[in-house]
């Protein structure tokens, strides 16, 4: 098959097939807490997950009012992402291109053989046993912040998959956020038309289809097959009677609805991952009218502003980035979006013999692939990107200011960045490369003894105490 299954064994990768897998994983790992006792959804999940935060996931196993078990922080760190795409912490960004340069076709299953389709509900409230947590003080209400939105693209056939601000207005509405791109555009065209938009909300998924959501907005791409790419074995869909588009066979949980032509309905504010709230505003109205499910499913919520929504938003849109640097031919080495720019927003990228000029070249290669992005640090290959010390020292022994800033005023960024007013922002780039004929000068000293092997055996022999 192509792809990448061929490289992956399953057999040492749990989380391959769903959700359980991976939280199976995570449990073996003891990177997994449980909460057995009653948790109130509004504000106490989220105080809890914030508390968790970068350390571990959680499962709640007694959320008030709801009938299932809520489970967040299901990827806790970085290296659960290495793990996941089993590769080296570097390689993730080739490992996801990879996924996007070469999808690979999903296995269509029968609903006899999908665990979502063990339950069908079809009453008037599709909603209130869910664990909806309200996540911030000034939310508008209860979010569903997880939630694959599944659309067939008219224009190609493909499957688009997105995260979207989802808020609970009713016992089957919910009213989502759509900014501009390939959802909108679905969208728009079928309101031209008159036309509502038949969608599936997938809720409790594994993270390799969380990640494929945040593929590039592009018509001809399936999502589902990018996952499909991540996934040791082909993903298994299936398509549930009422709807045309294919939805993961393992997921906890469908929603089906349309989202309505020519209905908007207020949402929001809604606590955002620049950690400060995004405005409320018209959006459109979504109409659920049914849900399949697990016998026993359990929900998931990503914590708006914590690292996971960081990371699942930021590693697709770092390969993006690595691609783009590509392109523009300034050799990167790494690439990665801090966790202080809610991986939105920094920058830090490492180049293979930067060539003078060529940090400025790449910097600007880094504002015209992600516009959200407002300060890149350039650094040398010997700098590890992911080590928050060593790129401050970069900055600090190879950076001048007066020969080394780049300030690009009033051009385009990101429409949640509070300090830009709804205005054009304003870009810098450091850099702290060094000249090549310089770089003996700058080199980072190091204790270097022949046989490596013998420092380890030294500090294996180290004993407590003065002696």
């Amino acid at each position: 098959m192509p792809g990448h299954h061929e490289d992956i064994d399953d057999q040492v990768w749990p989380g391959a097939a769903d959700l359980r897998g991976w939280l199976a994983l995570l449990r073996e790992r003891g990177e997994i807490r449980s909460l057995a006792a009653s948790i109130d959804p509004d504000q106490e999940v989220a105080a809890v997950l914030a508390r968790c935060d970068g350390r571990s996931a959680v499962l709640f196993e007694s959320v008030q009012g709801s009938a299932f078990p809520l489970v967040g922080n299901t990827l806790a760190t970085r290296a659960d992402f290495d793990e996941l795409l089993q590769c080296a912490p570097h390689d993730v960004v080739r490992r996801l291109g990879d996924a996007i340069a070469s999808p690979v076709g999903c296995e269509e299953v029968p609903i006899g053989d999908a665990p979502v389709a063990a339950v069908h509900d079809t009453g008037e409230d599709l909603l209130s046993d869910l664990p909806l947590p309200v996540q911030h003080e000034h939310d508008a209400g209860r979010y569903l912040t997880s939630a694959l939105l599944t659309v067939r693209d008219p224009r190609t056939g493909r499957t688009n998959l997105s995260i979207n601000r989802l808020q609970v207005a009713g016992p089957r509405e919910l009213r989502v956020l759509l900014l501009p791109g390939r959802l909108r555009s679905i969208f728009d065209e079928h309101e031209r038309r008159g036309e509502d938009l038949s969608i599936a909300l997938c809720i409790g998924v594994d993270p390799a289809l969380t990640l494929a959501s945040q593929s590039p907005a592009v018509a001809d791409l399936d999502d589902l097959e990018v996952a499909s790419a991540l996934h040791p074995r082909a993903l298994e869909v299936v398509t549930l009677p009422g709807h045309d588009t294919p939805v993961p066979a393992r997921a906890e949980m469908v929603l089906l609805g349309k989202v309505r032509a020519g209905r908007r309905a207020e949402e929001g504010p809604f606590g955002e991952y620049p950690r400060t709230y995004g405005p409320a505003g018209q959006a459109p109205v979504i109409e659920l009218t049914d849900r399949w499910r697990r016998e026993d499913p359990i929900a998931q919520t990503i914590l708006s502003g914590g690292r996971e929504h960081f990371w699942v938003g930021g590693l697709p849109r770092e390969a993006r980035l690595f691609q783009a640097l590509e392109a523009a031919g300034t050799r990167p080495h790494a690439v990665r979006l801090t966790e202080g720019g809610s991986c939105r927003m920094h920058a830090v990228v490492a180049l293979r013999n930067a060539s003078p000029g060529t940090a400025n070249h790449a910097a600007m290669a880094v504002f015209g692939a992600l516009a959200p992005v407002k300060l890149v640090v350039l650094v040398d290959e010997d700098v590890d990107v992911f080590d928050d010390e060593m790129v401050g020292w970069a900055v600090a022994t190879r950076f001048q200011a007066d020969r080394d800033l780049l300030v690009v005023p009033h051009t385009r960024g990101g429409g949640l960045d509070p300090s830009a007013e709804e205005g054009p922002t304003a870009k810098l780039a450091m850099d702290a490369t060094v000249h090549p004929d310089k770089r003996s000068h700058h080199a980072l000293m190091a204790s270097r003894i022949s046989d490596p092997s013998r420092l380890d055996d030294l500090i294996d022999h180290l004993e407590p105490g003065l002696g």
